[in-house]
């Protein structure tokens, strides 16, 4: 037993026989944070494990109730010294959140479309770690987390919270995701056609299309469409401006309705509405326009169907000896009837879409609250389909608020102009702000307006 009146150089020293005479035994991890003893005879108290540990520079952490027990159990080995860990810090990392289900149609073009305002992941911050203490009473510092560097586009807004940076969509377009980069991509490119006729399509940017929109599809664009080759009987709902460098030609059932301007070299038997103008390049046949601005064809002839514009209409020959009558509608009175007229078939046609989708998500809510095998794939369907419900139910709001900006709009007065540029046939039926213009014979170079409700026919300088 060690004598703790002792001066400190002989119990040091004493110590040192005790433990050479292995009276205890001490075993130190190589991190410095673990003492193990082992009382190797009866007689020891708890002074002489103090002392031994004292001497071994053990000082922190130690377990008296630990050491009485060492004491109690000679022979077997006893945790009696422990220290504080240090914890290293975690490196930084992304994370990608979905906010929805991929659709088919983004598999299919492997896209993934994101909208202003989604958030799209999280970049997490590097944690620093603790401070450890062994039991020599030596801070131990933690190894710090690396910082991880995402380059993200011009098009993201990052925003800084204490342990993350929320990453949202500031813009529409197409995700971007490389091994350390995440951008969004205004446009997407399709090297080849598009046929999907039994589906729908959505794109979030601007498309540009190197082939041909084929079948009866639904194609929805945020922003601007451009294709390099003919549509079908597609049905194209575009945000922006459209280009169809060929043709649009069917059998009746195609729609091309854009937020802007439409650019089409040949329109046969089709229908396009546009807010803003539209520009035929070679010929309209049989096909109904709607402008809210102007419709356009320089060298381009209108025979068959009915064309409407609220300003003008310019085209170098209208109407055909021998072709079915051609309508000609140019005025705010006359467009708004068309325009009312095509928004109340869109409303009713999207009303049909969402009490099949409400059916669709009727039958899969019940077999999820009857059925034990819902499995995830039916899960990720309802969620695309309630989805869906809420952007048909946003474009419903949409088209009967447009309807009333329309009315408004075309209140405002407007001296709308029909303006042939060769030859206006006699066979066609032409309006004018509601007034009809008298085609007693055939027509060259001539520019027709309405003023007073008499319609003032003039001479192209």
């Amino acid at each position: 037993m060690i004598n703790m009146s002792q001066p400190e150089d002989e119990r040091r020293e004493r110590i040192k026989v005790d433990v050479a005479n292995r009276q205890v035994s001490l075993d130190i991890s190589n991190d410095g944070y673990e003492a193990y003893a082992v009382v190797e005879k009866e007689g020891l108290d708890l002074s002489d494990i103090q002392a031994i540990l004292e001497a071994d520079g053990i000082v922190y952490g130690v377990d008296l109730n630990a050491a009485r027990a060492a004491i109690k159990n000679p022979g077997v080995r006893t945790l009696v010294a422990r220290g504080s860990r240090h914890s290293d810090g975690s490196d930084g990392f992304y994370k990608r959140l979905e906010s929805r289900p991929q659709s088919d149609g983004e598999k299919k073009f492997t896209i993934t479309n994101v909208f202003a305002g989604d958030v799209l992941g999280e970049i997490y911050k590097p944690t620093a770690g603790s401070v450890g203490i062994d039991i020599f009473g030596r801070k131990v510092q933690p190894k710090e987390g690396k910082p991880v560097n995402v380059f993200t586009g011009p098009e993201i807004k990052r925003t800084d919270t204490e342990d993350k940076i929320i990453l949202e969509a500031a813009a529409d377009g197409y995700l971007r995701v490389g091994a350390a980069s995440v951008e969004i991509a205004p446009q997407h490119t399709i090297h080849g056609d598009v046929d999907y006729s039994a589906g729908e399509l959505e794109f979030a940017g601007s498309l540009q299309v190197i082939g041909d929109i084929k079948g009866s599809g639904s194609l929805k664009i945020r922003h601007d469409l451009h294709i390099e080759g003919s549509v079908e009987d597609a049905k194209i709902i575009v945000g922006g401006n459209v280009v169809v460098e060929k043709s649009f030609v069917g059998r009746g059932d195609g729609l091309i309705r854009a937020g802007g301007n439409v650019d089409v070299n040949v329109v046969l038997n089709q229908m396009i509405e546009a807010e803003g103008s539209i520009k035929v390049g070679r010929e309209c046949v049989n096909a109904h326009l709607i402008a809210s601005e102007k419709v356009i064809g320089t060298n381009a002839t209108i025979m068959g169907g009915t064309v409407a514009a609220g300003e003008a209409i310019e085209a170098r020959t209208i109407g055909g000896e021998l072709y079915s009558t051609t309508r000609i509608k140019v005025g705010m009175a006359e467009l708004l009837r068309e325009n009312a007229i095509a928004i109340d078939r869109e409303i009713q046609l999207q009303a049909k879409t969402i009490e099949q989708l409400k059916n669709d998500i009727y039958l899969l809510v019940r077999e999820r609250i009857d059925s034990n095998n819902f499995t995830g794939e039916k899960a990720e369907q309802l969620k695309l389909l309630q989805d869906k419900l809420r952007r048909q139910n946003d474009l419903v709001k949409e088209l009967s608020a447009k309807k009333q900006e329309k009315v408004l709009e075309m209140s405002r007065k407007k001296c709308p102009k029909l303006i042939v540029l060769g030859t206006i046939h006699q066979s066609v039926v032409a309006e004018i702000n509601g007034v009809r213009v008298p085609l007693k014979r055939s027509y060259s170079n001539t520019t027709f307006e309405e003023l007073r409700n008499e319609i003032i026919r003039t001479k192209n300088l």
